[in-house]
């Protein structure tokens, strides 16, 4: 009797210690919620400086920097197809003092690239949505079509007027033409090229005929003599380009990409949901700020909102969307 009044008393003595510890631990996280950010925060980008996410990132940093008393810094580390990035960010610590702005690349490029080891859907967690960007399809001023629906027959009658530029297996403008083809039932030969800009020089220059755009480059370069805008991805027309019409309005439904490029911001995972959600509220103030939404509607780009929640169920139906038309396309990492 003795022996079992001992040994429940000391079991009711390690019972009360954990309790305490337990209890300590949560009043340690609750105070570290309410004094985050103490110091930085870095945002790395896999892109170099000037792009689309690079140009997110930066108004986002900025913003966040406001709302949250610290500064932001933006960190591009590009390369390898995004996982220097990617492995960079995975692997720090995950208490809400790192960043990784993302797009529809980091989704699908573990679907593309051999080395890309990482699974974005289990390596992060997501903090939210912030940016979608129209996409549009550039063509050689000399082709004669006027309508996607044009090139789209051009492209089945004619396969070798319609050469495709793009920027690399799983990049935004390699999933747009997919996109495209898939709805259309075309084939059209491809040809990488290291940036969008190196590829509308050779549409310019002949080489090749066509190339899938963010609305940013094709504002720039509409009413050019050697190249012409034949549509925009969305289900309206855009500020930036009223005179051209969205895919849809041509009948072309480009599913997985009816809105064009999308850019998020995703944390370590392990990092405390009360911290996600004091970035994502923090997040959430800046993309409805309307001076900066008004700075980036001159970019083609378009500030949106949502929860951690809202945008991991996003990811994940782009992950699943993206991993099978691949694969229908007969493209598997290597």
């Amino acid at each position: 009797m003795l022996r079992s009044s001992g040994a429940k008393g000391l079991i009711g003595f390690f019972f009360t210690v954990l309790l305490c510890l337990a209890q300590g631990q949560s009043a340690a996280r609750a105070e570290d919620v309410a004094d985050f950010p103490s110091h930085n925060i870095r945002i790395v980008c896999a892109f170099g400086a000037g792009g689309p996410p690079d140009v997110v990132a930066r108004v986002v940093a900025q913003g966040l920097s406001v709302k949250l008393g610290k500064p932001v810094i933006v960190e591009n580390i590009s390369g390898a197809s995004g996982m220097l990035a990617a492995r960079t960010a995975a692997r720090s610590a995950p208490d809400g003092y790192t960043l990784m702005v993302v797009d529809m690349s980091f989704i699908v490029a573990r679907h593309a690239v051999a080395s890309f080891d990482i699974n974005p859907l289990e390596a992060f967690k997501s903090v939210g949505l912030a940016a979608r960007s129209p996409f549009t399809l550039i063509v050689d001023r000399k082709l004669p079509v006027a309508t996607a629906a044009e090139f789209v027959a051009l492209t089945k009658s004619k396969p070798e007027a319609a050469i495709v530029g793009h920027t690399g297996i799983g990049t935004t403008p390699h999933l747009g033409y997919l996109a495209f083809a898939t709805a259309t039932g075309t084939k059209s030969r491809l040809i990488p090229y290291r940036n969008i800009g190196d590829a509308l020089n050779n549409i310019m220059s002949g080489d090749i005929h066509a190339a899938f755009s963010a609305a940013s480059t094709a504002a720039s370069v509409q009413g050019s003599d050697k190249l012409k805008v034949l549509a925009v991805t969305g289900d309206k027309r855009i500020p930036q380009l009223p005179n051209i019409p969205t895919f849809a309005e041509g009948g072309i439904v480009m599913k997985g990409f009816e809105e064009g490029a999308w850019y998020g911001f995703v944390a370590p995972a392990g990092t405390p949901d009360a911290i996600v959600n004091k970035l994502n509220a923090a997040l959430n103030e800046v993309v409805k700020d309307q001076s900066l939404r008004e700075r980036l509607v001159a970019s083609g780009v378009e500030l949106t909102s949502g929860t951690p929640a809202d945008f991991a169920k996003f990811m994940a139906s782009q992950d699943q969307f993206w991993g099978k038309t691949l694969k229908d396309a007969g493209i598997t990492p290597n």
